[in-house]
């Protein structure tokens, strides 16, 4: 079986982290390595690590961070010490399930992937369920190459790669998030490059409590049903899906750097960028004759299809022709 190690970045977690370690001591198959980069912490979580350490039922390697201010360079960092076939990324403020290592192992092994993420369960500070379950896989399933949604990407916690997906990485060349001037983070890059090349493995068992405690980097989005998804389509700027278009350009690019021979890739993201340019335009039209054309031409294009296979899906079309009846040039991607 292959050697894993767990790769957790830190700062000023001293609240949660205790907890946390302790449910990766409490694994049913041990990691066998953990790897922890603590990022210029002030409070007591370099001394809560230190105390883990002496006492762990597996090797604890402890890390000065880069000091960069970011969690993504952090988390960088500390994977390029892992040492071991498949990097499971941990956060400091959640707790995970006795068997998530070992399921997630035997799954990766039973099916050739390089790539895996499960669901979590939304709990609150304290770790009481909330009923919600993020990231929901409904099946467990194995996905081939530039299949799925190309900016749905998993969460950090919620997934383990093999760790040659770090070597295919040039982290400095990295793209900007869309609608972001930061660069996406250590979990999003090696998601990218797995949906690009690799065979990636959904889970549709909850192996994670996900802690929601108000200071999270990122936190679970609100569940919305259709109305509140028109009510946003409503009020979003039709600049919107310029920066969308122009953001799909970038990660087109940097896919075209990490991949020059991939030309099935090259063309996806092309094509994706090409359909996002369409829905600016008919966001952008001057009236609902114009915007009309306009979606016509999008469906010619196949640019409401499946968004499994790199289209937008029929919510979007929904939302799209929500925007044209009542007149405004907006909705929501």
């Amino acid at each position: 079986m292959p050697s894993i190690a767990v790769v957790m970045a830190t700062f000023n977690g001293e609240e949660w982290l205790d907890t946390q370690l302790q449910s990766l001591a409490n694994q049913t198959r041990l990691p066998d390595r953990l790897v922890i980069s603590d990022d210029g912490s002030t409070d007591d979580t370099v001394k809560i690590s230190q105390e883990f350490a002496r006492s762990a039922p597996f090797e604890v390697v402890l890390l000065e961070g880069p000091r960069a201010g970011n969690y993504g360079e952090n988390f960088w960092f500390a994977g390029k010490h892992a040492g071991t076939d498949i990097i499971a990324w941990c956060d400091q403020d959640d707790f995970w399930y006795p068997q998530k290592l070992q399921l997630c192992e035997q799954l990766m092994v039973d099916h050739g992937v390089q790539f895996l993420s499960h669901s979590a369960m939304v709990t609150d500070a304290a770790l009481i369920p909330t009923g919600r379950i993020f990231q929901y896989h409904r099946r467990t399933r194995v996905l081939g190459p530039l299949v799925g949604d190309p900016l749905h990407v998993p969460f950090g916690l919620t997934t383990l790669i093999r760790s040659e997906c770090l070597q295919l990485v040039r982290w400095d060349e990295r793209p900007n998030r869309i609608w972001s001037d930061v660069r996406i983070g250590h979990d999003e890059v090696v998601a990218m490059l797995s949906f690009v090349a690799g065979r990636r493995l959904e889970v549709k068992d909850v192996l994670v409590s996900y802690r929601q405690h108000g200071r999270n980097n990122f936190g679970t989005p609100e569940p919305e049903g259709f109305l509140a998804h028109v009510k946003h389509a409503l009020s979003t700027e039709p600049a919107l899906y310029s920066e969308v278009a122009a953001g799909v350009e970038n990660y087109g690019r940097f896919i075209a750097e990490c991949y020059p021979q991939n030309k099935e890739a090259i063309d996806y993201f092309a094509t994706y960028q090409a359909r996002c340019l369409r829905r600016s335009t008919f966001h952008h039209s001057p009236n609902r004759l114009s915007g009309m054309r306009n979606i016509i031409v999008a469906l010619g294009k196949g640019d409401y299809g499946r968004k499994a296979h790199g289209s937008f899906g029929a919510l979007a079309f929904a939302r799209d022709t929500a925007a044209l009846v009542l007149g405004t040039k907006t909705t929501s991607i």
